[in-house]
């Protein structure tokens, strides 16, 4: 009789800890898992850092240094096609960035009251500027204060460019502030891109916490 309620007590503390073993891997397995899962739904896809207006001697190597620094490596550039010989220095450091370089136009005018040739001939002298330069031959373009119409947008079409509005605005332009060019810039989702601008120290100066935002959100970098 002893040896069977000895029997019955180890048998019930065998199974009693195989139990806990069995709940134990168990809750670490749907931890690590929930941990995965959460983990991959964070990672919500690729965002596009854009820049217009430059090359700028006073600020397009800062700008260039302030992503770099900051871990984006990939951005897009809209090129202000006669700004380029004024500003050599920093049109070399457009040209060896690792940037993509997009058409802003050549003389960045408004564009309104314009034939298609004159719209046509403007981009044009752009995109032949960046593949002067050794770049490939611009399939993006920022049109000048935004401005489209069905001869603007012909124009493109026939030169090869898509156009590309801006998803998030940081009015950086109308002198927003640091702040508010970061708070701007938090309102960006997979996909999107923000209307900034080369020549601002508001905008340089929020580079580095707007990469680190959108890092920790998840999202990676990727240029047109």
């Amino acid at each position: 009789m002893k040896r069977n309620v000895r029997f019955l007590l180890t048998s019930a503390l065998v199974l009693t800890v195989g139990l806990l073993k069995f709940t134990n891997v168990y809750a670490q397995e749907t931890t690590s898992a929930n941990i995965v899962d959460v983990k991959a739904a964070a990672y919500a896809g690729n965002v596009y850092l854009t820049f217009d207006d430059g090359p700028n001697n006073a600020t397009s190597q800062t700008l260039i240094s302030n992503l770099k620094k900051a871990g984006c490596y990939q951005a897009t550039l809209f090129v202000w096609g006669n700004k380029i010989a004024g500003n050599q220095a920093a049109w070399n450091a457009y040209v060896n960035s690792g940037f993509s370089l997009q058409n802003h136009s050549w003389t960045h005018s408004q564009m309104s009251s314009w034939s298609y040739q004159q719209v046509y001939n403007d981009f044009q002298k752009c995109n032949q500027a960046i593949q002067n330069a050794g770049k490939p031959r611009p399939t993006k373009v920022r049109l000048p204060y935004l401005y489209n119409n069905n001869t603007i947008t012909q124009a493109c079409s026939a030169l090869g460019l898509s156009i590309v509005t801006p998803t998030v605005y940081t009015s950086d332009w109308e002198g927003a502030s640091t702040q508010t060019i970061i708070n701007s810039c938090n309102n960006l989702r997979a996909g999107g891109n923000p209307l900034m601008h080369d020549a601002y120290q508001t905008t340089l100066q929020a580079l580095p916490t707007i990469v680190n935002n959108l890092k920790n959100r998840g999202f990676g970098f990727a240029q047109y």
